[in-house]
């Protein structure tokens, strides 16, 4: 039996590759080894940009995603008042715990007179938290206007898909930084501050 490589030219009088058919043949064999490692190089590139893809949709399109619809929603039915106007140009920062362009419409949707949403100066995310920073003081514990924030902004998070919302609204304070007007920590919380003794 002969045991001549497959491919290589049998017989007695076979003549020998010709010196370009041997760089042609290792040039095809080069190309063939490198063709592998581009795909297999761009195969990785397409699974890393489709996980990052997906990544991004579902941080962008998780609970946020219906209270921007909600805003949107209520932006379309009422025109911005002047209190606020600001809050909505600087909701445009990429912040991603700013809520203020996406809650105040909502909450100008509630309070047509603007009498309670000029009070509000920042809506944030904080952890499970949404916080609303108004101007009102101190003495404005449980206040009609701090209760009706509270509620309005419960509203919000619930028509957003929040099932469990957690409200603080916040007064300024000449000594104690942002203290605490009305908040809803729990299911059964009714936006009032409990007294303290």
């Amino acid at each position: 039996m002969n045991e001549t490589p497959a491919g290589a030219p049998r017989g007695r009088h076979a003549k020998p590759p010709s010196e370009l058919s041997v760089r042609w043949n290792r040039m095809l064999a080069a190309a063939s080894g490198r063709r592998r490692l581009v795909a297999a190089g761009a195969g990785a590139a397409s699974l890393a940009a489709v996980a990052s893809l997906a990544a991004a949709a579902l941080a962008g399109g998780g609970s946020g995603t219906a209270p921007r619809a909600a805003a949107a929603a209520h932006t379309a039915r009422s025109a911005p008042s002047s209190a606020g106007a600001t809050l909505a140009a600087a909701g445009d920062s990429g912040d991603p715990d700013e809520l203020s362009s996406e809650a105040l419409p909502y909450l100008r949707s509630k309070d047509p007179g603007g009498e309670i949403v000029k009070h509000v100066k920042d809506v944030r995310r904080s952890g499970t938290f949404v916080r609303v920073y108004t101007d009102l003081g101190e003495d404005d514990e449980n206040s009609a206007s701090a209760v009706s924030l509270c509620e309005w902004t419960v509203g919000y998070l619930k028509d957003g898909g929040d099932d469990e919302p957690r409200v603080f609204v916040h007064g300024k304070s000449s000594d104690n930084g942002s203290v605490v007007l009305a908040n809803k920590q729990s299911d059964s919380d009714d936006c009032k501050v409990p007294d303290t003794p």
